[in-house]
């Protein structure tokens, strides 16, 4: 997929990247917060698999990117040859295998880091003395 400059007129900036960013960044925090709820509901029914849980989660964001791509092909796009099909969707599945390697990651590490949290929290420790 190619990302494309928005200018308006010869005066103003260029603002996509910036734009960008900042749906990286609300990308980031949803579904961080999902994969948080998530991971608290796994560990309250005490299922003690919720890491694989806690990385597949967000991970399958990738899946819809790809689903996109394919999409964008079908309706967007004007390839026909064959080489250019496969250095799209090659392209497209190192993309996609990028985002969901990172997705899983920052998300497994923010539910580890609140899972960690609050069993740090004093309150919430059931201690037998």
């Amino acid at each position: 997929l190619s990302v494309c400059i928005v200018k308006l007129k010869s005066h103003q900036i260029y603002f996509m990247f910036g734009f960008l960013f900042l749906v990286f960044i609300i990308l980031l925090i949803t579904c961080s917060e999902a994969t948080v709820l998530l991971c608290y509901f796994h560990l309250c029914a005490e299922d003690y698999h919720w890491w694989w849980r806690a990385f597949f989660t967000s991970s399958f964001t990738a899946v819809y990117f790809f689903m996109y791509a394919i999409y964008y092909f079908f309706t967007k796009l004007q390839i026909t040859g064959m080489a250019s099909t496969v250095l799209y969707f090659g392209y497209t599945m190192i993309m996609v295998l990028i985002f969901f390697l990172f997705t899983g990651n920052h998300r497994i590490i923010s539910c580890i880091s609140d899972s960690l949290r609050r069993l740090g929290d004093r309150q919430n420790v059931i201690s037998i003395n």
